[in-house]
């Protein structure tokens, strides 16, 4: 494919023949490269949305470990897991650069336990999860709607696809499941405090509305940040940095 769209304004449209990731590639590429450079800032993200979804899809490949097993080492939606994960933006991916690493919980050594299904995380990890076996190793391919979307977070461009390379390490008993601490994770800049944003930007990530209230709910003093001891969701047995 050699020649560019027109200077018409409105959605890109793509040709209409089958195509390859790699071949769409460069084509959505040079589409993107144009629109920046002639500044159509209107049409750059609708650009990236057209050429994602027209090869980027959603797809699970078990890559080593246990395939098969039965039915009570499955995960199903509902079951807390245990899970050790490599994230990296897919080579797939028109958005960011293909192949970069954004974290793992083999770097912490540390894994992911979270229930499956209830919208903890992004959609596609939920997708991605279910139906594997204890043991299993595998890649899951997250397009942009399935992910973050249109929003931004560190590390990962609006738009991105994305790659997580998972191991499922065990299905945990209810009763053995400890909550995630979930205000060190809204508490991005590490400032033992809540602000406003940081509540916004956690939602935005579970592609969630954030719940009306709820912000001002928690800010018992009203001074704008919520504090650990004022946090009403799931967190750790005592405030960040001083842990025993």
């Amino acid at each position: 494919i050699t020649d560019l769209p027109s200077e018409k304004v409105g959605t890109p449209t793509l040709p209409v023949v089958q195509h390859t990731a790699k071949s769409l590639l460069p084509f959505c590429k040079q589409v993107l490269e144009k629109e920046i450079k002639i500044m159509r800032l209107g049409l750059i993200f609708s650009t990236i949305l057209a050429c994602t979804n027209a090869y980027s899809e959603f797809e699970v490949n078990v890559t080593n470990g246990v395939t098969e097993c039965t039915e009570s080492n499955q995960v199903e939606i509902g079951d807390y897991v245990s899970v050790h994960y490599t994230l990296t933006i897919d080579e797939s991916s028109i958005v960011g650069e293909p192949g970069k690493f954004i974290g793992s919980s083999y770097k912490a050594d540390k894994t992911v336990d979270m229930q499956i299904g209830v919208g903890t995380w992004i959609k596609g990890w939920d997708m991605g999860i279910t139906g594997l076996c204890i043991g299993a190793k595998a890649s899951i391919i997250v397009p942009p709607d399935l992910g973050y979307g249109e929003h931004d977070m560190p590390n990962v461009p609006a738009g991105a696809t994305l790659n997580f390379a998972v191991e499922v390490v065990d299905i945990i008993e209810p009763e053995d499941f400890k909550q995630p601490d979930m205000f060190t994770s809204i508490d991005l800049n590490k400032d033992g405090k809540l602000s406003r944003e940081e509540f916004s930007a956690f939602f935005k990530t579970l592609q969630q509305p954030e719940p009306t209230g709820l912000f001002d709910h928690d800010d018992a003093d009203g001074d704008g940040f919520v504090t650990y001891e004022e946090f009403s969701g799931p967190k750790g047995d005592s405030p960040p940095g001083e842990e025993l």
